[in-house]
């Protein structure tokens, strides 16, 4: 059952960022896949697990310019260590924990993939374009995309799947 887990979150994972990919990508983004990290807070690895290897496929094939390893290895690890914030974070479940983690899950997206965004993006960066473009540009978007639909989702789910909960 995990493993279908992992499996089911990694293809939507990657269903959603290549169909939102006008938004999904670059400096200024709303990766709304991103929401599925806060699935962690009751599928717990499996979730963890899934958005890491839906990154991964997702950062291979960004529309609109080729891929780069960096983001291919650093944006899935940025998922990766989120989830399992998410999963430490909400271990004992509330909506105030929950809140939190969400918080936190898009601090670590948003300084990980900031800080090489620019780097990958523009011919020479200076501090202030990792600042700008890198952090301005991601943590709106982690924050709707987690601290907003990620919550809703893990309500919805904890209410429509309450046996399929592991947490």
């Amino acid at each position: 059952m995990i493993v279908a887990e992992t499996v089911l979150i990694a293809s939507t994972y990657f269903a959603l960022t290549w169909i939102l990919a006008p938004i999904s990508y670059l400096p200024f983004q709303v990766r709304f896949s991103d929401s599925l990290i806060m699935l962690s807070a009751v599928f717990g690895e499996a979730a963890a697990w899934g958005v890491f290897l839906g990154c991964i496929i997702a950062n291979c094939f960004p529309v609109g310019y080729p891929p780069n390893i960096i983001d291919v290895v650093f944006g899935s690890l940025a998922n990766l260590i989120s989830g399992y914030v998410v999963m430490a974070l909400t271990r004992r479940y509330s909506r105030i924990r929950l809140v939190a983690a969400s918080l936190i899950s898009s601090l670590i997206v948003t300084i990980i993939v900031g800080t090489y965004l620019p780097i990958i993006i523009l011919p020479k960066f200076t501090v202030k374009d990792i600042l700008f473009l890198g952090y301005l540009g991601v943590l709106p978007g982690e924050l709707v995309a987690q601290a907003v639909l990620g919550f809703w989702l893990v309500e919805g789910v904890r209410k429509l799947l309450p046996k399929m909960v592991r947490r």
